[in-house]
């Protein structure tokens, strides 16, 4: 049996040749982002990263991950989701299209994998909260909520990419400390791996010089990998984590769409109306560059995800995480809510930072 590192580090070696092999057939296809009023980047970008990371997981399932018990129909289903995206980005699909073939997907897999979600566990300090017949409905509307929170993040250079591996790596760890989940550990490190090439193209990180993006394809893709990951791990018969340990894990993609689709109801504008209100334009719009919103972000999405690891380590009440994550959205979306006296706030504080 092929190590889960060894088959990761050819992931990566994968996703790079898938990398270096797709830039010039987006041109060709026309696989591109062009900036317009609400994209600022400079020149025609390929969107090529999610496709590439794909392909590294493709060629780590063909050593390692089987076909039966579900993981094969998850194989299937991405590849569809990722094809999807990948024609969304070039052609720009209607949204009721792609939300029609995510909750499709959901289905299907929720449905015919035998994998769902089975219980919230114990939130409210009442018992655990059993889900029955209404576990693989309530998985469907995880997996569109995931998919469509890691979409909606991707909005500057690295950052989907570094909250996914912020998910990713710290599943890696509970998956690993609890024993018993190989081939989820395995899926984690590939996809984890799989992602390196690409955020380092992003990053323009040496030896890269020009520019990749991810793309809808790779961000709904490492949503829906995400969730179903989620799933496997809080199953009742074999839980590697209890189910509030996963809202830590996901908190800053999770609570950005959650508060956005929330104030734009309270606007009465569509929820899936496009903004420019996220968490990390209110970092640029206080003065922060790009690059250090990528940094302060994927820092509290990391101290968010080691006190759900913590918090699992300890088995700290469930009903006391969930409160406490409640408390933190709750701030969260009073912060967007009141986002302009924050941003004076935050620009007279850099103002006397520089004086």
């Amino acid at each position: 049996m092929v190590s889960a590192s060894t088959i990761g580090l050819l992931s990566a070696f994968a996703s790079l040749i898938a990398l270096l092999i797709l830039k010039p057939i987006a041109a060709y296809v026309d696989l591109l982002d062009r900036p317009d009023q609400r994209k600022t980047h400079v020149g025609a970008i390929p969107l090529v990263g999610g496709l590439s990371a794909f392909a590294g997981l493709c060629v780590a399932w063909l050593l390692e991950m089987p076909m039966a018990d579900g993981y094969g129909l998850f194989l299937i289903c991405s590849a569809v989701l990722v094809i999807m995206g990948a024609v969304d980005d070039a052609k720009d699909l209607p949204a009721k299209f792609r939300l029609a073939g995510q909750v499709a997907l959901g289905a299907i897999l929720a449905f015919g994998s035998g994998h769902s979600l089975q219980s919230f566990g114990n939130l409210f300090g009442l018992g655990v909260i059993e889900l029955g017949i209404l576990g693989p409905f309530v998985t469907i509307a995880a997996i569109i909520g995931a998919t469509n929170a890691f979409n909606m993040v991707d909005g500057i250079d690295g950052l989907a990419g570094s909250l996914s591996l912020v998910a990713l790596l710290s599943l890696t760890i509970l998956f690993a400390s609890s024993g018993g989940f190989p081939l989820e550990l395995t899926l984690c490190l590939s996809l984890s791996f799989a992602l390196i090439p690409y955020l380092m193209a992003n990053l323009r990180i040496p030896p890269f010089r020009r520019k990749i993006f991810m793309g809808d394809a790779g961000s709904m893709f490492i949503g829906f990998a995400v969730v179903w990951l989620l799933v496997n791990g809080t199953s009742l018969e074999s839980q590697a984590f209890r189910p509030v340990t996963a809202l830590w894990l996901v908190a800053i993609p999770l609570m950005d769409m959650v508060a956005i689709m929330v104030r734009r109801a309270r606007k009465g504008q569509s929820v899936m109306k496009p903004d420019r209100d996220h968490l990390h334009h209110i970092f640029m719009r206080a003065g922060f560059s790009d690059r250090q919103a990528l940094v302060m972000i994927t820092g509290i999405a990391l101290l968010f995800a080691a006190f759900g690891l913590i918090g699992e380590y300890f088995r700290i009440p469930e009903w006391l995480m969930f409160s406490l994550f409640l408390g933190v959205f709750a701030a969260y979306d009073w912060g967007l809510s009141h986002v302009w006296r924050l941003l004076v706030l935050l620009r007279r504080r850099r103002i006397g930072e520089r004086a």
